[in-house]
């Protein structure tokens, strides 16, 4: 029940700071420590990096500094079939790159080519393999200039990229085609997409490949990067001798003009319409030119500023529709890359029926009023605050970064000559810019970005009748923005000078446990709750904090189902007490702590950490949020409307609506599973949502609390007694009772075949299995084989040898609460004729898993990732985590078990001890007395029109 929330409790704060060891800049002779780079004369640039922290293993990549933005207009999509032919035969690698590496249990590699570059990687090759490894850099040096291209590999994945094209196809990628021509201003940007078109496609011949690639995979536009745990001296002697093969040759210099967007002094404009939008919505879009080879300071500012921007600028759309005063659905900001050297802020808006034009308008008085007036020093000093003690908490790490971050600096050095420094001395230089940087400095940029330059302004609509705001009408609302300011101002807020300015009536703590071998204590209060504590003073001035109870939508009647929907989305949405959200968010401001709810399938949760110097303000707002939630009519008002016109405008045609019908074929709707249609939400009672937050979290003694961290017993007794011991409670009442949500279709076979305008040729067809037998840990651990082995063979059989897709995905869940269930789930694309071919070899490939009919290669390459996995999670555990023992109570919570963190998880290895016979034997477990299903999605054929591509 814990498990929810302690997901939301235990995050590692470098997830946020990440990008700051890319935009920042030390001096030269703070280089990374274990970092050797170099240059050979023909060309060709290598980093390797080893810190010690990725013992065992070496990751490998390649770096090619050409994307699609390089190809001339008979060449559209080159760059990225070269990345497919990469993975086939090649100079030292006839039987193909991609069959040796998986020959060898590297599964894990990738590639992806981008508008700007190209990149390749292999990962966790182990590195006490020499031979192996040397193999690696012969890889490297084959993708560099040693790709066969073959005749009879070049028509494969032709074929194969055909699937992806259609596989990419639908609404999605129209709209970013359409909209490129104002997004790059009629830039190469706006008609080079990666892919290239269909016919061409079809019709590209093998010579144009070469030519493309003799032309541009040259040394002096590559670099080579290998990290890990490997011997700095020996490979870079191993590059010297592998790489000194490649030809010494030029890539011919590219034209400046190639990557240059021009600027647009008026805004351009554009109407998307297409019957598959999802919503009406508009957009402003606009573009700033960011050089990568900005002097440092300006980088480092550049970026902490983005970072302030994307976190305080969104809050200005929340601050409004907590006033009760947003004339839209949804309204987005944010400041990211577009392409090499330039930015994009993109303003995205989808406005209540009617009130478009009002909604425009207020966008562009936020806008003006973030240009004019900046942010508060009270929003940005508490935002800075925040930052600078996630930066000190990153600094505080064992480890700091990810291969593929490191990846990224030597990406800046190459391109732009940045030099590659530790990440320490990195993120040391971001404090010391951000301490000095005042609320004026980040106001004087963002005056300088919001100006008119470089403006697009799209609609996207299902028909011309909606979203039908002209150009002449967006100009007019731009040109009176300033005018318009007070819709983006909200009410004065009235401040918060003590969060509970009334008598509460602390509880007791009636019984206490010891529990040894946890080394905590369970206290059940007067009102029934349990507490169980556990001092943590490796917390280092922090706690940790979760509570759940059985519950969720699984103890919902029925006939109070659309109630509990509508009150499931409206927690804190009103505020609590006779606090608004926005007195509550200033209050927040500079307060170290995080709290929030959760309302599961099967339970009830509430959740938060905090600073020990904060736990009066973290129980007291805990005690508020439970015990005097607010509602407003107001906001559940909106919340029906807002319902109503997403169901009104939902999609009638395409893939959106037969997704749909199959729901209601795969699902059908009773009582218990309501269509959320009109009716439904037309039913939901305002006096309903007070009472259902009461059912699930009005009684305290239904909840089991754990509390961990660096608080002392006695201070935890008296957090614990007075906050929680207040809250109601009867512990008489009954534990509820879940039930099953399991509302699948009865019916043992379901076989049904769909059709719908469709202007791809693609169908998709699902296969599926779901059955209700309990499944011993051996035998869940075969399950996990027996997916990844199906995997990999309807990869080898319909992609690779028929190609009749791009990709195939495989699903297998098992669960055993509240009830035994396991399901697997095939999932693949391909072109309509196809569609009968494709069903008949996924069902022989299933059959030949259950009759076991499978290489003991086949088994060994689905088996050992695993095995390995499992024998890495049976490292020693960190006593000092807190999740860790959040998990360990939460077993106790749920079981009575007490289990000891020193004890290995897994007492003995299960993967390892698998045979091919438990795989089949799984196989026919699952699918003997299975419910299966058989969708398949066509699209619709007309009389003269082709659809085999």
């Amino acid at each position: 029940m814990f498990k929810n929330i302690i997901k939301q409790l235990t995050g590692v704060p470098m997830a946020l700071l990440v990008g700051f060891f890319f935009l920042s800049l030390a001096p030269a002779h703070a280089q990374m420590k274990g970092l050797r780079q170099g240059k050979l004369p023909n060309g060709l640039t290598y980093y390797i990096y080893n810190d010690g922290s990725d013992v065992g293993e070496a990751q490998y990549y390649l770096y090619q500094n050409v994307g699609a933005i390089m190809e001339n207009k008979d060449e559209m999509g080159l760059a990225h079939v070269l990345e497919h032919l990469a993975f086939n035969a090649t100079d030292h690698f006839p039987d193909g790159v991609m069959n040796f590496l998986r020959s060898h249990n590297l599964n894990d590699f990738e590639a992806f080519t981008g508008v700007d570059d190209t990149r390749y990687a292999v990962h966790n090759v182990p590195t006490k393999d020499a031979k192996l490894n040397e193999q690696m850099l012969w890889i490297l040096r084959d993708w560099c200039h040693g790709i066969k291209m073959n005749p009879q590999d070049v028509e494969k994945e032709r074929s194969i990229i055909l699937e992806e094209w259609r596989h990419r196809a639908g609404v999605n990628r129209r709209l970013t085609d359409a909209i490129a021509p104002v997004v790059y201003n009629n830039s190469g940007y706006a008609t080079h997409n990666v892919i290239g078109s269909q016919d061409f496609l079809r019709s590209f011949q093998q010579k144009q490949v070469k030519q493309f690639y003799d032309k541009w995979y040259r040394p002096n536009l590559q670099f080579i990067a290998i990290i890990g745990d490997v011997d700095l001296d020996q490979t870079e002697k191993n590059i010297q001798a592998v790489f000194k093969t490649l030809p010494n040759k030029l890539a011919p210099a590219v034209d400046p003009q190639v990557r240059n967007i021009p600027d647009n002094a008026d805004p351009l404009y554009l109407r998307f319409i297409d019957p598959e939008n999802k919503s009406a919505s508009f957009g402003l879009y606009q573009r700033y030119n960011v050089k990568g080879n900005a002097p440092e300071e300006d980088r480092v500012r550049q970026f902490i500023f983005t970072k302030f921007f994307n976190t305080l600028a969104p809050k200005r759309f929340v601050m409004l529709k907590n006033a009760d005063k947003e004339n839209f659905i949804a309204a987005e900001v944010s400041l990211s890359p577009l392409v090499r050297d330039y930015y994009q802020m993109a303003w995205d808006m989808v406005p209540y029926e009617g009130k478009e034009q009002k909604a425009l308008q207020q966008m562009l008085a936020v806008r003006a009023s973030l240009r004019d007036n900046g942010f508060t020093a009270a929003e940005f000093n508490a935002e800075k605050e925040k930052m600078y003690s996630g930066m000190k908490d990153v600094l505080e790490a064992k480890g700091l970064g990810t291969p593929d971050n490191a990846l990224m600096l030597f990406r800046q050095n190459y391109l732009f000559g940045i030099p590659v420094a530790d990440f320490r001395t990195q993120i040391s230089r971001n404090i010391e810019t951000l301490v000095e940087l005042e609320v004026g400095d980040i106001n004087a940029w963002m005056k300088s970005l919001l100006t008119d330059k470089n403006l697009a302004f799209v609609t996207y609509s299902k028909s011309k009748d909606e979203m039908n705001i002209t150009k002449e009408a967006f100009e007019s609302a731009l040109k009176t923005e300033q005018k318009d300011e007070q819709m983006a101002q909200t009410n004065d807020v009235q401040p918060i000078t003590k969060l509970i300015d009334f008598n509460i009536v602390p509880g007791k703590i009636v019984a206490e446990k010891q529990l040894k071998t946890l080394q905590s204590k369970e206290w059940t209060l007067s009102n029934g709750a349990k507490v169980i504590y556990k001092y943590l003073p490796e917390a280092k001035g922090r706690f940790f904090f979760a509570g759940s109870s059985v519950g969720g939508k699984s103890v919902v009647p029925a006939k109070n189902l659309a109630d509990y929907m509508a009150m499931r989305a409206l927690l804190m949405q009103s505020g609590v007490y006779k606090y608004n959200r926005n007195q509550l968010a200033q209050w927040l401001q500079g307060k170290d702590l995080n709290l929030s709810l959760s309302l599961e399938d099967y339970s009830d949760g509430v959740g938060g950490n905090a600073a020990v110097a904060n736990a009066d303000d973290f129980f007291a707002y805990l005690y508020l949020v439970l015990s005097r939630q607010n509602f407003s009519k107001s906001v559940f008002d909106k919340y029906i409307q807002r319902s109503l016109y997403l169901y009104d405008n939902r999609p009638t045609t395409g893939m959106d609506a037969v997704q749909d019908s199959i729901r209601q074929l795969l699902y059908p709707a009773t009582a218990e599973n309501p269509l959320q249609n009109e009716a439904f939400y037309k039913s939901v009672q305002f006096d309903g949502l007070s009472k259902q937050f009461d059912e699930h979290f009005g009684n305290a003694a239904q909840f089991t609390y754990c509390l961990i961290g660096d608080i002392p017993e006695a201070r935890a007794k008296e957090l614990v007694t007075r906050y929680i011991g207040s809250l109601k409670g009867d512990a008489k009442v009954a534990k509820r009772t879940v039930r099953p949500l399991d509302f699948a279709s009865d019916k043992p076979l379901i076989k049904r075949t769909f059709e719908t305008e469709s202007d791809d040729g693609m169908a998709e067809i699902e296969i599926s299995y779901d059955n209700k037998v309990a499944l011993s840990d051996k035998e869940q651990a075969a399950l996990e084989v027996m997916r990844a082995l199906l995997e990999r063979r309807y990869f080898d059989v319909l992609r690779e040898k028929e190609h009749l897709t791009y990709t195939v995905g495989v699903q297998s869940v098992y669960t055993a609460q509240p009830k035994e269930n396991e399901s697997l789930s095939i999932h693949l694309q391909t072109s309509r004729e196809n569609v009968d071919k494709a069903i008949t070899l996924v069902y022989q490939i299933l059959d030949d898993v259950k009759a076991q009919r499978f290489s003991l290669d086949d088994f060994k390459a689905a088996m050992v990732p695993l095995a390995v996995d499992e024998e890495r999670t049976d490292a020693p555990q960190d006593n000092s985590d807190p999740s860790l023992w959040l998990s360990l109570l939460n077993v106790y919570a749920e079981t009575g078990n007490e289990l000891s963190p020193t004890v290995p998880t897994a007492s003995t290895p299960v993967f390892s001890t698998l045979t091919p016979q438990d795989i089949a034997a799984v196989a026919k477990k699952i699918t003997n007395n299975a419910k299966q299903r058989e969708i398949v999605v066509k699209p619709v054929v007309h009389e003269g029109k082709r659809t085999n591509f």
